[in-house]
Formats: C-alpha cells, sequence, structure tokens
C-alpha cells in the first residue's frame, strides 16, 4: 500500500508542478524571481543626499522601536 501512496504522491507533484507553469504562462501567476535581483539598483535614480536622507529616517525609526521594547 505505501508503493500506491508514493506514487500518487508522485503524481501530484507533477500535476502541482504543471498547474503553476500553465498559471505563470497565462499571467495568473508572478514568476517566482530572487528578491534581490527584483530590487536591486531600484534606487540608482535617487540623489545621494535624498538616499542618505531616507537611511538617517529608517536608523531613527529603528531605534525609537527599540527603545520603546520592554527589555528582557
Amino acid at each position: 500500500m505505501s508503493i500506491e501512496i508514493a506514487r500518487i504522491d508522485q503524481r501530484l507533484s507533477s500535476v502541482e508542478t504543471a498547474l503553476v507553469q500553465v498559471q505563470q504562462k497565462l499571467g495568473l501567476v508572478p514568476p517566482s524571481a530572487n528578491w534581490v535581483e527584483k530590487v536591486s539598483g531600484s534606487l540608482a535614480d535617487i540623489p545621494e543626499d535624498d538616499y542618505q536622507q531616507f537611511l538617517e529616517c529608517c536608523r531613527a525609526v529603528r531605534r525609537e522601536s527599540s527603545a520603546e521594547e520592554p527589555q528582557a
């Protein structure tokens, strides 16, 4: 009986893979990609001063949120 279950599991995996491929071809599921590649260079056209100001705001938010967390 375990051989039957293994075969069913294998066939189900094949069907799931094929379904994802069909969905991607139809545009129903975005293709999976490395998120780093997607965002890499996305801030290249932002002036350096604006980018540094953005980084400082992010740091300030992190400092404030870590100061608000109760110490264990």
